[in-house]
């Protein structure tokens, strides 16, 4: 009996592998190659998403800040437009 891959390989069309953990024809792929990629991918982006998020926390700090100041500065100017 042929097995899968001798009665792919001489059919007219290009082999494809539906088999095993292969996806071209560079070889076996490592599960534990893909799974430490996509780990480094994760912690990267968690890296990434953790520092803008700290970034948003100081710039809403500012607008605050900044909201708190000119509050400040039109009741000082209401107030001194009173005094006349």
């Amino acid at each position: 009996m042929m097995s899968r891959t001798q009665r792919h390989s001489t059919s007219k069309l290009p082999e494809m592998k539906t088999s095993g953990p292969e996806f071209s024809n560079s070889g076996p792929v490592n599960l534990g190659t893909i799974t430490d990629s996509v780990s480094r991918v994760d912690e990267n982006a968690r890296r990434r998403l953790e520092s803008m998020n700290q970034k948003l926390r100081n710039m809403e700090m500012q607008m605050e800040a900044f909201e708190a100041d000119i509050r400040k500065a039109v009741h000082a100017s209401s107030m001194a437009d009173l005094s006349y």
